[in-house]
């Protein structure tokens, strides 16, 4: 190692000595200094904003009572030796039009950014006898009601109303305001913005309605309308290629909307249901369902290795889809927190192979093992820029396999400043380290960047996030295999675009916190269909 550095010292001093003499010219450019926003927030957001450094953009989602044009500015971050135009001299911030800053790096690097904000506005109105949902145009300040031809227009009863932010103040009170002849104006005050909105109620003939269903690989959510006082609603379905029809069962009743979930379909399949009421029936509605798809070599099976680096992949070509930290952790020797495993296996056979992942110490940093479907993009400083999730557009409702984790105290304790950690840095020296595996569903637009040298990292709040599942273990398996299953709870009925899953040897890698010599061994990952989704519990 001596040798190396007296080399490396021979050849700084011998350049430094011919630039002296004027024997050779400086025409190395500048180094690219990137210009970012890391943090921005304020006051009445509902979730972290979503910054995005490749787009030089930020986006933050704001709660229905915030005045848009002022809003309090609570933190605006960049990476250091940045200059902000224009300047952050004001507590307050205009976020009802884009915001375009423009942020200067040495030697004059310029970086335009863009901050927008979004603001949804729940607007409703349900009567007694009402059919499908109310009509409601914000910018006319119109809400059109339908009911049915049988409702008494000077006896209508208003059940509920929202047409401004919460805690908004209507009048006259909805409930006081029966005779809907011709229409009716209401009020609506909220601070010092008043609107007046306009409320007609029009009858029309109502008769089933069969909806369209929302189709997964083995389940679907049904959905239909019957008149109201209608004799109980029920379901019938059958594939397209058969002509038997089979009754639904569990099916809950709102008011006039019917629904239910229906479970024990198969894959990619043609099916048709409609919804009935006594001998009425409803028009007929088809739906396939999704692909019960699995990502490739989720048994980590097949391994490449190129250059010094090991991949989990049969090549690097069509079949790279998994990847993990080896490039950075390879940059001066070889390393591989990654590798395979023929020995150690949860299941054996012939090209049978497992991952095998350890914490280790890389030069001057720390490298969890792990492996996750994606790609590495290149170190930066001392972190690097690693790009999360494939393409994948069905819904798997849990993620199995098996895992094996020996761990240690954590002895590396090294987070950047300026983070928000989720732990305490003073206190977690010496606990036991602990493996992380996960899956993110997600309705991303491509693959979720993170950068941990500008403090950029994956957002389980991200509200493209549509499901998530993970296990965490500090105790270990005691040197031996231990069969998981993982459920995915979902937030709200997308399809999905991409899917992330990864499992990593120690949970806080990315914030160089472990212990060294940490080690896990992951084998036999799939995607599970059967039964009906889970759903995640809202927040009280």
């Amino acid at each position: 190692m001596s040798s190396m550095k007296n080399i490396i010292c021979a050849l700084v001093s011998a350049a430094f000595l011919l630039a002296a003499s004027g024997c050779i010219k400086n025409d190395i450019p500048y180094p690219r200094r990137l210009g970012t926003i890391t943090a921005f927030e304020v006051q009445g957001q509902l979730s972290a904003a979503v910054i995005d450094s490749s787009a030089l953009t930020v986006s933050v989602d704001m709660a229905d009572t915030v005045t848009m044009s002022h809003v309090r500015l609570l933190r605006f971050e960049t990476s250091s030796n940045t200059t902000v135009s224009p300047a952050l001299d004001t507590a307050f911030v205009d976020l009802s039009a884009p915001l375009y800053y423009e942020l200067t790096t040495w030697p004059g690097q310029v970086y335009r950014w863009t901050v927008t904000a979004t603001q949804t506005i729940e607007r409703y109105v349900r009567v007694r006898n009402q059919i499908g949902e109310a009509s409601i145009n914000p910018d006319e300040h119109e809400a059109v009601v339908y009911v049915t031809l049988d409702t008494p227009l000077d006896s209508i009863e208003i059940t509920d109303m929202k047409l401004g932010p919460s805690n908004s103040v209507i009048t006259p009170a909805p409930e006081s305001v029966r005779d809907f002849t011709s229409p009716q104006v209401f009020t609506v005050s909220y601070r010092d913005v008043v609107e007046e909105w306009t409320m007609a109620v029009i009858p029309r003939e109502v008769t089933l309605t069969t909806e369209p269903a929302d189709a997964w690989a083995c389940s679907a959510y049904l959905y239909g309308m019957v008149p109201d006082g209608a004799e109980t609603p029920g379901f019938r379905y059958r594939k397209a290629s058969e002509t038997e029809w089979t009754e639904v069962q569990g099916v809950e009743v709102d008011g006039m909307r019917v629904s239910a979930v229906l479970t024990g379909l198969e894959p990619e399949t043609e099916y048709v249901y409609r919804i009935y009421s006594g001998d009425v029936e409803g028009s007929e509605e088809t739906f396939i369902t999704e692909a019960a798809a699995q990502m490739p070599n989720m048994g980590f099976d097949q391994w490449i290795k190129d250059g010094k680096s090991w991949f989990a992949n049969p090549d690097l070509d069509a079949g790279y889809w998994w990847d993990s930290g080896n490039i950075g952790a390879n940059i001066i020797g070889e390393a591989n927190p990654t590798s395979p495993e023929e020995n150690f296996l949860a299941v054996s056979g012939d090209g049978k192979m497992a991952a095998r992942l350890e914490t280790v110490k890389v030069v001057i940093a720390m490298a969890g093992g792990n492996v996750f479907s994606g790609h590495f993009g290149s170190v930066q400083g001392l972190g690097a820029e690693v790009f999360f999730g494939r393409p994948f557009e069905t819904r798997p409702l849990r993620m199995t396999g098996w895992y094996s984790y020996e761990p240690v105290p954590i002895d590396n304790v090294n987070p950047p400043s300026g983070v928000d950690l989720p732990f305490d840095r003073n206190t977690i020296g010496g606990r036991m380290d602990r493996c992380h595996i996960f899956v993110y569903v997600t309705a991303w637009d491509g693959p979720c960047r993170v950068n941990t040298n500008e403090h950029v990292y994956l957002d389980v709040n991200d509200p493209d996030v549509i499901g998530y599942g993970e296990l965490v273990d500090s105790t270990g398996t005691g040197g031996q295999y231990k069969q998981f299953s993982i459920d995915i709870k979902y937030r709200d009925h997308r399809k999905p675009t991409y899917c992330a899953v990864v499992a990593v040897a120690s949970k806080y890698a990315d914030f160089f916190t472990g212990g060294i010599g940490s080690l896990m061994y992951v084998d036999e990952f799939a995607f599970e269909y059967d039964g009906e989704p889970v759903w995640e519990e809202p927040e009280s």
